[in-house]
């Protein structure tokens, strides 16, 4: 063996060896932050009750009584975890005592209205025409307070006979096609109150084929049916054909023999898009493998033509990883 070749053998054992150190001290730290997380939240318990009766004070300019299981409806929430109990002493007040909320009241009597809502319905659902419309000023006040995947869930639109979709977690929802069925749905459909997608987050599970990506919509997605068969280019979409392997832009295949294999394991796929509402750049990433993107111009002839997020599949997937394009809010 040359010098050479013994030097790199040194230091690949080298880097081998700190990385094992730095893994085994970011264990250490992870365990002991785990154990502070613990102790914490056994000396300092919940302990405000559900029935408790909240004053609050928003902006300076409205005073309100709410309770405070109200407030704390969507329990991975900051309000919910601010209002837990666990802060109360520590919250600001003004000179009358209230809890002083500096967010604006309009918009925050907006939100108490909807919880109010959501309470007094037995299945804590707010039908889509009751929900607030996602203006600029009410949607960066949910996003302050994690609330976004509470206020607009996911709704995923498609032929509902062919799928069952059900929230697993804070922002995450499984869609289950019915045995041997195929299902295509986009979200968020024509007439919904929620704020578009910037990115997503999909997980086909174990032996499951489909397609996912961005999809050119010419009736605003008011329809059931999804026109494209995700196996050619389609004219302003692009998405990716896990059993094809392949990535289809707009007027070509962008990429293609990609390293996957849906039948042997998990496939994760992220979808982004960014840029104006003339020009946006869309992005496909496959977990551990490629980052594919492609420009789309979107200088659409009228408002009922869109771009919108879907997924074609055959078994379960689960999607998570939201991110809400809150500037485009009106």
């Amino acid at each position: 063996m040359t010098d050479a070749s013994e030097s790199i053998t040194d230091a690949v054992t080298h880097l081998h060896n700190l990385l094992q150190t730095k893994e085994k001290d970011l264990k250490e730290r992870e365990e002991a932050f785990a154990k502070r997380v613990k102790l914490f939240e056994t000396t300092n318990p919940s302990i405000g009750s559900g029935n408790d009766v909240i004053q609050l004070n928003v902006g300076g300019q409205k005073n309100i009584a709410v309770l405070r299981s109200l407030l704390t409806q969507f329990e991975d929430s900051m309000l919910a975890a601010k209002f837990s109990g666990r802060w109360d002493d520590s919250m600001e007040k003004d000179r009358d005592g209230n809890v002083f909320l500096d967010q604006d009241p309009e918009s925050f009597m907006i939100l108490i209205s909807y919880l109010r809502l959501r309470m007094n319905n037995q299945l804590r659902r707010v039908p889509n025409c009751h929900r607030p419309s996602p203006t600029y000023r009410f949607c960066t006040m949910l996003e302050y307070y994690n609330m976004l995947p509470g206020v607009c869930p996911q709704t995923w639109h498609g032929n509902e006979s062919l799928f069952d979709c059900k929230e697993i977690g804070y922002g995450t929802v499984t869609l289950t096609t019915k045995e041997g069925e195929h299902a295509s749905v986009i979200h968020p459909h024509h007439g919904m109150s929620t704020p578009e997608f910037l990115e997503f987050t999909v997980e086909f599970d174990k032996g499951t084929s489909g397609a996912v990506g961005w999809l050119y919509c010419t009736d605003n997605g008011q329809s059931n049916k999804i026109t494209s068969a995700f196996d050619e280019v389609t004219n302003r979409s692009m998405f990716l054909n896990i059993a094809h392997r392949k990535v289809y832009g707009p007027g070509e295949i962008l990429e293609e023999n990609m390293r996957i294999d849906h039948s042997e394991s998990v496939l994760k796929v992220i979808c982004q898009r960014s840029g104006s509402l003339g020009q946006r750049d869309f992005s496909i990433t496959v977990a551990d493998n490629a980052k594919v993107s492609a420009s789309i111009d979107n200088s659409l002839p009228h408002e009922k033509v869109r771009i919108l997020p879907v997924i074609h599949f055959s078994g379960k997937v689960t999607v998570s990883g939201i991110k809400y394009a809150i500037d485009e809010c009106p």
